[in-house]
């Protein structure tokens, strides 16, 4: 049987760049973007890599081979630039808090501390606390379209193929191949490969196999504004009411989640409702001339907060990567490095990332 390629990825966001990357030394690699890479979720999130979520500091899934696959990666792919060790601070903003971020510094004693009111104002200036704060080291802030740019471009270097504006029309499997339809300008042209990896995100809906796997989207948005001249230096990614992630002369505040939406159009109450909340952490952002503001969807499992990866129900060579939510930065470069052990044999798949059934 001849392929065009051993592994087409359909989707070039996060999940496909990371995928054609780590999968480029071993396979021969056709990825296909309907549009431009990270035009979707993965182009308007400010890219916090904290390993500890939500109001009760949860450690993210397997938190130290995910951190360590963020610096793998951007080692492996020449630009450890985009994620410098500056570290996470998430203040203690609302009183209930406190207790949860004391028990994770100290349950995690390598990946975290507890820093004192005075500890936190000497660290970060901009931030006013009564009580303190929880310190993550290793984590900080990248710039989500830059990697996925980046990490395709090394990709390439390693032998894939990248093809932009080539929408994917349908696909279909057969004992021998599995056949996706790309767009042509106004013709079209099948694809062969040995295994196909759906990596849309957002651009699940139109294709009734993906939408049969529960997925969701949820709306968010983030506000760039510009510094405020008057807030003191330095300034660390923070994570507490909110985040405000420093981006040179501009702070990227976020985030909302919508799970009722009609377009992606940024919200002017979504806007105000993140600079009132993230102002609660550092004065003045509410009132920061505003610089951008981006909408994308995060897609996630109904049931899960967890991506899914693998074949698609009764198929072996139509694969899905898909459902990153939130957390992506985190969870897309430790399953992409495995995947070239997962395609070679899908029983070692974790059962947590699993295709529910």
């Amino acid at each position: 049987m001849s392929y065009d390629a051993d592994v087409i990825i359909v989707g070039g966001g996060l999940a496909g760049a990371c995928a054609a990357f780590r999968l480029s030394p071993h396979f021969d690699v056709y990825l296909l973007e309907a549009e431009t890479p990270a035009a979707g979720a993965s182009g308007a999130a400010a890219g916090l890599v904290n390993p500890f979520v939500g109001r009760r500091a949860r450690p993210v899934w397997r938190l130290r081979e995910a951190l360590d696959a963020v610096s793998s990666l951007v080692a492996d792919a020449g630009v450890p630039n985009l994620f410098p060790p500056r570290g996470v601070l998430r203040p203690v903003i609302e009183d209930d808090q406190e207790a949860p971020f004391r028990e994770a510094a100290a349950e995690y004693p390598d990946l975290a501390q507890w820093l004192s009111p005075a500890e936190v104002a000497d660290r970060v200036p901009a931030v006013q606390t009564d009580v303190g704060g929880f310190f993550v080291p290793r984590g900080g802030s990248i710039d989500v379209a830059a990697l996925v740019r980046a990490v395709l471009d090394a990709a390439v270097e390693r032998g894939a193929t990248v093809e932009t504006q080539a929408p994917v029309l349908y696909w279909r499997e057969t004992p021998s191949a599995a056949v996706v339809e790309a767009e042509r300008g106004d013709d079209t042209e099948e694809l062969r490969a040995d295994r196909v990896i759906l990596a849309l995100g957002q651009g699940h809906p139109p294709f009734p196999e993906l939408r049969r796997l529960g997925l969701e989207g949820v709306k968010g948005q983030t506000v760039r504004v510009r510094r405020p001249e008057a807030l003191p230096t330095p300034l660390l990614p923070l994570s507490g009411h909110g985040y405000v992630v420093p981006d040179g002369d501009t702070l990227i505040l976020g985030s909302n989640y919508n799970n009722n939406f009609n377009n992606l159009d940024p919200d002017p109450d979504a806007t105000a409702y993140i600079r009132e909340k993230t102002a609660r952490m550092v004065p003045g952002v509410d009132t920061a001339d505003v610089v951008e503001v981006r909408a994308g969807v995060r897609v996630k499992h109904t049931n899960t907060n967890l991506p899914i990866l693998g074949p698609l129900p009764q198929r072996t060579r139509l694969w899905t990567f898909t459902a990153l939510g939130s957390k992506g930065l985190l969870t897309a470069p430790i399953l992409a490095e495995a995947l070239p052990t997962y395609l070679a044999d899908p029983a070692t798949i974790p059962e947590a990332v699993q295709i529910p059934s």
